[in-house]
């Protein structure tokens, strides 16, 4: 099969399992509003994304070390690596808003555990399928083409494109969801371990929710103010955007080890 052919394919193949996972998704017994919160079409989507990553690197012929998912690459260890980090940089974040909306935060009286350990699983298999369709093997593709800022950008450019036709404001989507898109491509283009870019991606969604800045039942706080005017979101946006994409730069422009090369 010429080589061209195979990312088409995994597309394809991605492309037919987000359409399920999100017919999934508006079934009322299973679906965002339901007891389970939608954790079991997410938690299908990993499945059929890992397995058709898999069968991606299989026709390659690649192993799952160029994910940095072998066991002697640790990536258990590069998970919870990921975590703090993407903690950290939630809470420069919510920093942000703290500063620039002067808001303050207090218990949330409607917080509930179970919301918190669904949002958990949510995040974790959702964001699991996310890394496996745009920093697994398409990344590995584009990247060895047409080098990895590239990949970075591509990726992040149709990452932020399917949260924009889900609806989402066209100023948070560039100055949030691409900018995320951003450090979570070049964590993985520097260190080549798609567990540490997965956990970067879980620990910013998860304080996102437990900080009260996307305020729900999972939410350990809540704000007294939080942006009270249009000025206000459009700072705190920028300042976030400024934040990401200065962190992906740094870690692009970061010397490193291995190269993306064919045959493993």
């Amino acid at each position: 099969m010429r080589s061209w052919k195979r990312p088409i394919l995994f597309v394809m193949g991605t492309v037919v399992c987000v359409l399920f996972y999100l017919f999934l998704l508006n079934i009322p017994e299973i679906g965002a509003a339901s007891p389970t919160a939608g954790v079991i079409p997410v938690l299908l989507l990993a499945g059929a994304m890992v397995g058709l990553t898999a069968l991606a690197l299989r026709a390659e012929g690649w192993s799952g070390r160029l994910l940095g998912v072998c066991h002697d690459q640790r990536p258990f260890a590069c998970f919870a690596a990921g975590l703090a980090a993407g903690a950290a940089l939630a809470g420069l974040w919510m920093c942000a808003v703290t500063v620039i909306a002067g808001a303050s935060w207090r218990p949330n009286p409607g917080f509930s555990a179970v919301a918190l350990v669904l949002a958990c699983l949510f995040h974790l298999f959702n964001n699991l399928g996310e890394e496996l369709a745009y920093r697994g093997y398409l990344f590995l593709r584009l990247a060895k083409g047409s080098g990895a800022p590239m990949a970075v950008l591509v990726t992040s450019g149709v990452f932020a494109l399917l949260h924009l036709q889900a609806g989402l404001p066209w100023l948070s989507v560039l100055a949030g969801v691409f900018t995320s898109g951003l450090v979570f491509g070049a964590v993985f283009a520097r260190w080549r371990s798609l567990p540490l870019a997965l956990g970067v991606h879980v620990a910013t969604n998860l304080i996102q929710d437990v900080t009260g800045l996307r305020a729900g039942a999972s939410s350990l706080w809540v704000s007294e103010q939080l942006v009270d005017s249009a000025g206000q979101g459009t700072r705190i946006l920028l300042a976030i955007a400024a934040l990401n994409t200065g962190v992906a730069l740094v870690l692009l422009a970061w010397p490193r080890g291995g190269r993306v090369t064919g045959r493993r």
